[in-house]
């Protein structure tokens, strides 16, 4: 292989390393997301059994990030977090449809490939950010959830652990 190749290889790699903790950030954010919005409905709704809960849950979690937002949107009132909620939701959306056709028509080597790197740490900091934002919205709700959130959804009470002991949530 080239060195010429071997730089492209290294840089593709950067770029796509990049690109995929941006795009880990966006999952940890639908997964908060989905769980803010099933807290909501447990508090605004009586559920007629847990059949009915899991069946919403169910259906929740193959929802696309667009409409669990919305979901949230009718859910709460909230205008900061509602802001926030719709820019990550557009730069999810241009990450995952947009992101490498829109840089391909701005391709100049090494100085792209370095604003494709800061193009997709920009739009990981917002997620993280507003995951940051949705868990403290939900610890507002926690009393909702009980003494043990996990018989609410399996693996919660991990995951708010991890929160709490690392200073933000994980989806791992």
């Amino acid at each position: 292989m080239s060195s010429k190749e071997q730089s492209h290889s290294a840089g593709d790699e950067r770029v796509f390393a990049a690109y995929g903790r941006a795009m880990h950030g966006s999952q940890a954010l639908e997964f908060w997301l989905r769980v803010l919005v099933n807290v909501h409905r447990v508090t605004l709704k009586d559920f007629a059994s847990q059949a009915e809960l899991d069946r919403a849950v169910d259906t929740l979690s193959t929802s696309t990030m667009g409409t669990v937002f919305s979901a949230l949107r009718t859910l709460a009132r909230d205008p900061i977090l509602e802001e926030k909620l719709t820019m990550a939701v557009g730069e999810r959306n241009r990450l995952a449809h947009h992101f490498f056709s829109e840089w391909s028509d701005a391709w100049d080597g090494l100085e792209t490939e370095i604003e494709m790197i800061e193009d997709a740490n920009r739009v990981q900091m917002l997620f993280e950010e507003t995951v940051r934002d949705l868990a403290a919205t939900l610890g507002k709700h926690l009393d909702v959830i009980g003494s043990n959130p996990d018989a609410y959804m399996p693996g919660l009470q991990q995951r708010l652990g991890e929160f709490n002991e690392q200073g933000e949530p994980t989806t791992n």
